[in-house]
């Protein structure tokens, strides 16, 4: 595992958000500002951190309300967050995931119409021998990991994981729409070690990160730096759940060691807002490299970024539109905006997060928080925030 311990956000510590300079308007930023401070008031989530980046600057970097110690009757000494302080962004991390098999694409390492066996022969056992690995990047493998999903303390020995995924037959047929909280991940993660006979971690530093000016997300982190991470909570009345059952645990899982150390590649992503926003900034400028070339072609990143497959999931049951490891917008709300987000794409994490880029304004946007709501929430949460920063670029164009 890539570990490091001091802070990958230091060297940009000097830059600061203007948001006149971006092309947006000032007052228009500071209400959808004044809205994110107001929730935390309110308590929607305890702390959290909100970022805008445009044009290639930094148009917003606030920081808001308790990273640790929420609960005073935990006795944990409470800590405010700032915009340097990293958290578990979770399933945010997935567009990183599959931004590593379009690079794989783009090199001819890898024909996702191929199947996952012929990549990883075990993979075959079960009944899925004709799992696709474009199947996988869009939730259409039939798979459901529910039982090896629960075993949370088991997710730091990844061989272990990869036996029980060979060993496990799909929950659907193939081609049903059923999103994959870790199994997505896992899978794609091994491939791309299968390819490349590097470990997912390595591959996504070196070979993507790294080249793209990016590393300053990580897949899990070293133990001692898990105490020092925001602490995620479940901050809804009712309890969390998934597919209509209960999440038991919910809390020990997300802020566990086991959790935050192992390497679950989409799931298990660490980094900040700012973090997200400079990696759909990224995005937006055609995936460039420090040298100038793009790192995956403009024809193809198009598959990624743009609507693949749709329908209504039969893990979480709700409606969802897809393109290759992306969750993208349509013509009704949704958390990047009351309306016409169909062109942006990006990612949910946990219950609590969600960063995206918008082509229709430029603006690359993460919202990170640490607190968990209802999954249909996500989005009275955050639309009203995708709409206000669509406002203020509109005047400024």
């Amino acid at each position: 595992m890539v570990r490091r311990s001091e802070s990958s956000e230091a060297p940009r510590m000097t830059e600061r958000a203007d948001p006149a300079r971006a092309g947006m308007d000032p007052e228009r930023v500071a209400r959808v500002i004044e809205r994110f401070r107001t929730q935390q008031a309110e308590g929607v989530f305890p702390g959290g951190q909100l970022a805008v980046r445009r044009r290639g600057l930094l148009a917003i970097d606030e920081a808001v309300g308790v990273a640790r110690g929420f609960r005073e009757e935990e006795g944990e000494p409470r800590v405010e967050f700032t915009p340097e302080l990293r958290t578990g962004v979770f399933s945010a991390g997935k567009p990183l995931v599959g931004i590593a098999i379009a690079v794989l694409e783009e090199r001819g390492l890898l024909d996702v119409e191929r199947t996952v066996a012929a990549y990883w022969p075990e993979f075959a056992r079960a009944e899925k021998k004709d799992i696709t690995v474009l199947d996988i990047l869009l939730h259409r493998s039939g798979l459901y990991l529910r039982e090896l999903e629960r075993n949370w303390r088991q997710y730091g020995d990844w061989d272990f994981v990869m036996t029980r995924i060979t060993e496990t037959a799909p929950a659907f047929p193939r081609g049903t729409l059923a999103y994959q909280p870790m199994g997505f991940g896992w899978i794609l993660g091994e491939v791309v070690r299968r390819v490349t006979g590097k470990r997912i971690e390595r591959f996504l530093q070196d070979d993507v990160l790294a080249p793209a000016g990016l590393d300053d997300l990580r897949l899990g982190v070293p133990k001692e730096e898990v105490p020092i991470l925001a602490r995620s909570y479940w901050v809804d009345e009712k309890p969390p759940r998934l597919g209509g059952e209960v999440m038991v645990g919910f809390e020990e899982a997300q802020n566990s060691v086991e959790l935050l150390t192992a390497v679950l590649p989409g799931a298990g992503t660490v980094g900040t807002a700012r973090a997200l926003a400079r990696f759909y900034a990224w995005l937006l400028a055609g995936t460039p490299t420090q040298g100038g070339a793009p790192l995956v072609g403009e024809s193809l990143l198009a598959r990624y970024i743009t609507p693949q497959t749709r329908g209504t999931d039969r893990t979480v049951g709700f409606p969802l539109v897809l393109g290759r490891g992306f969750g993208l917008g349509w013509f009704w709300p949704h958390p990047y905006g009351w309306w016409r987000t169909g062109a942006c794409f990006g990612h949910a994490g946990n219950f609590s997060t969600v960063a995206w880029a918008d082509p229709t304004t430029g603006c690359a946007i993460a919202i990170v928080t640490n607190g968990n709501r209802a999954p249909a929430k996500l989005v009275t949460r955050f639309a009203g925030i995708g709409s206000g920063l669509r406002a203020a670029c509109s005047t400024r164009e």
